[in-house]
């Protein structure tokens, strides 16, 4: 785990979403769960948008998926992230959920050629502070050319 967003304000912990992020400052990811139906979903929430539950736990995730949509952005969306360069917002599609679950992150290690629709990548952690870290994705070594 490295921290190369300085500057970057960390997520609000609410407390159907804390559980998420503090997984991540461990180095895991948790996803949603609907205790009744076992639909996994993202973001989490309250109620489950399946069937209507209150009942819900985190699941451990491996953390494998591929790239299910993606965009470049050169100019910076906060003046902290300048130092990045252009980098990639990327939607994640997670394989072993229950249900389709989608993540809003980016891919690190890449070149923008080598990034593509269906490209495995595998979750890392970029961490905030000492208890809360951020999911980023790497990609799948083999994937790449």
């Amino acid at each position: 785990m490295s921290r190369d967003l300085p500057g970057l304000p960390g997520p609000r912990l609410e407390p159907s979403t804390a559980g998420f992020w503090l997984a991540a400052g461990e180095g895991r990811l948790v996803i949603q769960r609907c205790s009744s139906c076992g639909t996994h979903r993202h973001p989490p929430t309250e109620v489950c948008y399946e069937c209507g539950s209150l009942d819900w736990a985190w699941d451990e995730q491996p953390g494998t998926g591929t790239i299910f949509s993606y965009t470049w952005t050169d100019q910076p969306v906060l003046p902290s992230l300048a130092g990045l360069g252009p980098y990639n917002i990327s939607v994640i599609e997670l394989d072993s959920t229950q249900g389709v679950v989608r993540l809003l992150s980016r891919v690190v290690d890449v070149e923008r050629p080598q990034v593509r629709i269906g490209l495995p990548v595998v979750v890392d952690f970029d961490p905030v502070d000492d208890q809360v870290a951020l999911p980023i994705f790497r990609p799948v070594e083999e994937a790449l050319p």
